[in-house]
């Protein structure tokens, strides 16, 4: 839903000043640009990184593959006319079964552990239940712990696992497997897979937002790319499409990156949208589950370690490089790479989600 007029003064002030700092911020970067082929490289890669190297030798070979070819030739998708103006949308197919864990698991362990509520800890848990209480919803009439464990229970019967998420977390570290239980409390095809892939940190724009959602056995990936910054505001307006009250996120560092990274830019085309809701966050459940059986917790090497490595991929850190490439260039070889590494990166979000929930 957009806004209309100046109904939200506030939210126009935030937009107005971020919009400012990102003004400067993209004047600067437009007269650096100056034609080179290098937007960021030397911030990640030192001289000689074979990573760098590699990626290098894909981006020549894709622009020589696709010399003269226009993106729509490359990548079938539509133009998407939208309330703030037209992207280019993507969609494509995988066979992934999403599996979830059971709404009544879900109700059970939580209600199961004494210690979501405040002043209780393993000693006072340990004593309430030798005097035979079982439950969370036992201690409903407890003197002391009664007015909370109702209103624990109250969320847990309403299935508000957003409340319950944030209630798990003031007690225990984001981790905690509790709070993945309450995704319970969902059915697969009310999670959204969200990953997006911008030009930079914050006060950058965002060039592609993809989603993917789960039918049967059928993960839908849909990604809206902005063939030039220009259509960002498109591509933040077809993500909200795909928004409603029952909608749960998941993402991989969603909660430190993606989700604060899209409100801002919401905030900057003056574009009302809300993303605050369950989130579930799986580099949080990850680091918890593969601990000591990775090398590292990015979301190729869990992919690596879960469903088998991509092929031809390009680093994260290196997506501002390919676009800038392609927008010089006009040549759709370095977008096309990018499409397809945000693919694959809600393709694997979804193994790992699933993967988890399953364990």
């Amino acid at each position: 839903m957009l806004i209309e007029g100046h109904d939200d003064q506030k939210l126009r002030r935030v937009g107005a000043r971020i919009k400012s700092r990102v003004d400067q911020a993209s004047n600067a970067a437009d007269g650096a640009r100056g034609g080179s082929s290098q937007f960021i490289p030397a911030l990640f890669y030192p001289a000689g990184n074979s990573d760098y190297a590699q990626a290098l030798t894909l981006k020549r070979a894709l622009i020589e593959k696709h010399d003269g070819k226009s993106l729509e030739e490359v990548t079938p998708g539509t133009e998407l006319v939208t309330e703030r103006g037209t992207c280019y949308r993507v969609q494509t197919e995988a066979r992934v079964g999403i599996h979830t864990i059971p709404p009544n698991q879900a109700k059970e362990r939580l209600l199961s552990d004494f210690k979501l509520l405040p002043g209780i800890r393993e000693t006072t848990e340990r004593a309430l239940k030798e005097r035979g209480y079982r439950s969370i919803a036992d201690l409903v009439e407890h003197d002391r712990f009664g007015a909370q464990a109702l209103h624990f229970l109250e969320l847990v019967e309403t299935r508000n696992s957003g409340e319950l998420i944030e209630w798990v977390g003031r007690r225990f570290p984001r981790s905690y497997p509790l709070a993945l239980q309450t995704s319970g409390f969902h059915t697969p095809d009310q999670l959204l897979f969200v990953d997006v892939e911008s030009l930079g940190l914050f006060a950058s724009p965002i060039i592609i937002i993809g989603v993917a959602e789960a039918v049967d056995e059928t993960l839908t990936v849909s990604q809206y790319v902005a063939r030039n910054v220009g259509e960002e505001p498109a591509a933040l307006a077809a993500l909200l499409s795909h928004v409603n009250a029952s909608t749960a996120l998941v993402t991989f560092n969603g909660r430190a990156f993606d989700v604060p990274f899209l409100e801002q830019r919401f905030a900057y085309y003056r574009i009302h949208g809300n993303l605050q809701r369950a989130h579930f966050d799986m580099l949080q459940f990850a680091r918890r589950r593969w601990r000591g059986l990775t090398p590292d917790f990015k979301l190729t090497s869990l992919e690596k370690h879960v469903i088998g490595a991509r092929h031809s991929d390009i680093p994260s850190a290196l997506v501002p490089e390919f676009y800038e490439t392609y927008l010089r260039t006009q040549n759709a070889g370095p977008l096309v790479a990018i499409i397809d590494h945000n693919r694959h990166d809600l393709i694997a979000l979804a193994h790992i989600f699933s993967k988890i929930c399953e364990g």
